[in-house]
C-alpha cells in the first residue's frame, strides 16, 4: 500500500520513481522494493520530500 501511494503521489506530479530516489540518497529500486516489504526509517524522507505527513503515506 506504501508503495501505490508514492508511486500515486509521484504520477500526479509527473516525477519519476528513481528520480525521487536519486533525490533522497535512496538506492535505485528502494521504492518500489516497499511493494513487498516494509520500509523502515526511509519513509521520512520519502513524506518530506512530498510535503505531506508519513501517515499519508500509510493510508
Amino acid at each position: 500500500m506504501i508503495f501505490e501511494t508514492i508511486k500515486a503521489l509521484a504520477a500526479a506530479r509527473n516525477i519519476p520513481l528513481h528520480t525521487i530516489e536519486l533525490a533522497l540518497g535512496l538506492p535505485l529500486g528502494t521504492l518500489q522494493a516497499w511493494n513487498q516489504t516494509a520500509p523502515c526509517n526511509k519513509l521520512v524522507k520519502v513524506a518530506r520530500y512530498f510535503q505531506v505527513p508519513v501517515e499519508r503515506l500509510l493510508a
